[in-house]
């Protein structure tokens, strides 16, 4: 597993070694100049034309709107026609001309004009469209979705454009064909890990999965048009728009939901390869794509309907992006960080990581580099206004609620929530209480179990033997600390901890986490890999043994995370804890009654009807919470015509049980037993 610059194959002094191909140290090249002036006549011509047709189609969408836009669709449809006249006029004479004062003003202007002039004028347009759309019902979702993606596209072309002489080439080793297949067979055994059974293991089916998937439903029902707002638990809709899109595709069922996610998760293989390939070396970038591939943190939240495991990805694809761009000197790749660091605010909270660690990169270069970050500085509003567009119109929408973006940490918040205010009403002293939550928060990654009932594996994120693994690989980067690619994984890690959990109650919770599992994969590699050479220099290993020495630790570590997940953790059945259990259980057996039942639920106040388990699966059938007790029969109101009841009791109300069957004598009672733990979850009463 050992890997090609720009990794040194021992620790060295950093003052003595010499730092080979890192992005943060390696020298940067001349810029590359053209001494012949460039035309962009052609480019921008052909700008203003799409500029045109994009206009007449925007016009046409107004006026088949509901209701449609008159004024609006007029004067755009006129707008675009007057243009669409001019350029028909400019362009042939432009063509025909023998010299270029022959050329009308307008072409001459647009020759001296850049194009990226235009094309971020015509993103600021278009974002400016996007915004326009979601405060007009008629303009929801599509052409809002399409304005907003439009724009992304304009202000990516314009960096291109920007920097189209610039960008510097950077040595790096070829890809070959054994390579590409290597890692396209890791994605699709990723794929079969993450898909395979996906609607029965876990076995249950939790009730924020089954309140996402009642949103996206609103999507496919029309009840939701709008992608740029937020929704259930201050949740931006986008995400349900997807989720959406993957109940088409694969079912308006659980396999449905999940699907999108173990797409997602697969997805992450790969760009860990491609983001660790050109920062240490092959053989680390396939450990760590493997590792991941059956981290059974990263294989867990692959297999749910929620959007935490977008994080690792977008995150990934962001720094995949600035290090390009500090690399190569590419200003296209800083807008794409941009792009990438603002579409993420539209995923999971704890997706604001990723700008925050971007932004501590470029700090870090502002002290260990500056002649690389004098020339990263006057392109940083690249970054920042691909941020501004990728967050799009919901930023509109923060800016109107702003209690929309702060929701969820005014639940959470160690501050906002008045936890930290009762702790110390308690007489814990602060000290204590920072230690506290900094052991729990850091200690997530190797010591302390998570709290969560999102998973609950009884162990920390990793196991003992990555654990050290990763203890190691946290030195290594402490030592390497001045090159970027080691300050990066640093940052990640403590950031989320200190964001994701020092700053929050009940630390640790696994959901927090879930975006720093490709840097977990990473740093346990990079140790894996010391440990290989230090092998190889203490044995005398061949080039070939040592390769299987390297493969066997990896095959090791990711077999005990497959046997752990799919062998120890499953049968369990954790995920959600005993309620989960019930509604799931409940669910599918409303569901396989033939006929149609009307379900009374004794359940309060520890279960609801309006679960969002029993909402999503037995979405058909109809039903009640019966909140208070039953004392007399006559208290039990009838069940809907054509509808046949059924009763639902948790143990703690079972003494009502009598009651029913005073009312409704003669049926059958069933009794659901716990796969795990033996506790009666519930109970059944179906009259004749």
């Amino acid at each position: 597993m050992k890997s090609v610059a720009p990794t040194p194959p021992a620790i060295e002094d950093e003052d003595d070694a010499p730092e080979r191909d890192s992005p943060s140290t390696e020298p940067v090249s001349p810029v590359i100049t053209d001494s012949q002036p460039h035309s962009y006549a052609s480019v921008n011509l052909f700008l203003l034309l799409l500029a045109t047709l994009a206009l007449a189609w925007i016009g046409q969408v107004f006026l088949t709107g509901t209701p449609p836009n008159l004024l609006a669709g007029g004067a755009l449809l006129t707008l675009a026609g007057i243009a669409f006249v001019a350029l028909s006029a400019w362009i042939p004479k432009h063509a025909m001309a023998d010299d270029s004062g022959a050329a009308p003003p307008i072409v001459a202007l647009l020759d001296r004009l850049p194009a990226y002039y235009l094309l971020f004028a015509k993103a600021l347009i278009s974002s400016g469209i996007a915004f326009w759309c979601t405060t007009t019902p008629a303009l929801l979702p599509l052409p809002a979705l399409i304005a907003w993606l439009t724009s992304m596209v304009f202000f990516l072309a314009g960096a291109r454009f920007l920097d189209l002489r610039r960008e510097r080439r950077v040595e790096e080793t070829h890809w070959d064909r054994r390579e590409a297949l290597a890692v396209a067979a890791l994605t699709l055994l990723a794929l079969a890990l993450r898909m395979t059974l996906i609607d029965t293991l876990p076995q249950n089916f939790g009730g924020d999965e089954g309140e996402m998937g009642m949103e996206a439903r609103g999507v496919l029902e029309g009840r939701i048009s709008n992608p740029f707002v937020t929704g259930w638990l201050s949740h931006p809709t986008l995400w349900f728009f997807l989720q959406a899109l993957s109940l088409s595709v694969f079912g308006n069922n659980v396999f449905g939901l999940r699907a999108l996610s173990a797409l997602i998760g697969a997805a992450t293989i790969p760009l860990l390869y491609l983001f660790a390939r050109p920062l240490f070396g092959r053989g680390v970038a396939f450990g760590a794509a493997a590792l991941l591939a059956a981290f059974h943190f990263h294989i867990h939240f692959s297999r749910l309907g929620v959007n935490n495991i977008v994080d690792p990805l977008l995150a990934l694809s962001a720094f995949i992006a600035f290090f390009t761009g500090v690399r190569r000197l590419s200003a296209p790749a800083l807008g794409w960080t941009g792009v990438i660091c603002g579409v993420a605010q539209h995923f999971y909270m704890g997706s604001r990581l990723t700008p925050v660690v971007i932004a501590m990169l470029v700090l870090h270069l502002a002290i260990v580099d500056w002649q690389r970050f004098r020339w990263l500085a006057p392109r940083l509003p690249l970054i920042i206004g691909g941020f501004l567009l990728g967050f799009g119109p919901l930023i509109a929408h923060f800016i109107n609620n702003p209690s929309a973006f702060t929701a969820r940490l005014a639940m959470v918040g160690v501050v906002q929530s008045g936890w930290l205010e009762q702790k110390l009403a308690e007489g814990v002293p602060l000290a204590q209480i920072m230690i506290d939550q900094m052991r729990q928060s850091f200690g997530a990654y190797t010591f302390v179990p998570d709290r969560s009932a999102w998973y609950d594996p009884k162990i920390a994120l990793l196991d003992s033997v990555s654990a050290v693994l990763l203890v190691l690989g946290v030195a290594l980067a402490l030592v390497n600390w001045r090159r970027s690619e080691w300050f990066l994984l640093l940052a990640w890690l403590t950031g989320a901890a200190v964001l994701g959990g020092m700053l929050l109650v009940n630390t640790p919770e696994s959901p927090r986490y879930v975006t720093t599992a490709p840097a977990l994969c990473v740093l346990v590699t990079l140790a894996l890999q010391r440990i290989v050479i230090l092998t190889e220099v203490t044995f005398r290993l061949t080039d070939r043994r040592r390769t299987l020495v390297a493969i066997a630790m990896v095959a090791l570590l990711a077999g005990w995370n497959l046997n752990f997940y799919f062998r120890d953790y499953i049968p369990r059945r954790a995920y959600g804890w005993t309620n989960t259990e019930i509604v799931t259980k409940l669910s599918h057996y409303a569901n396989a009654q033939e006929a149609p039942v009307y379900v009374y639920m004794f359940t309060p106040p520890r279960i609801f009807f309006g679960n969002g388990t029993i909402r999503f699966v037995a979405s058909g059938i109809e039903g009640m919470d019966v909140r208070d007790p039953v004392t007399d029969p006559a208290q039990i109101m009838p069940p809907p015509d054509g509808k046949r009841p059924l009763f639902i009791f948790l143990p703690e109300r079972e003494a009502e049980l009598s009651v029913v069957q005073q009312r409704f004598p003669g049926g059958t009672v069933e009794r659901f037993q716990g796969e795990w733990e033996p506790v009666v979850l519930f109970i059944a009463y179906t009259p004749p």
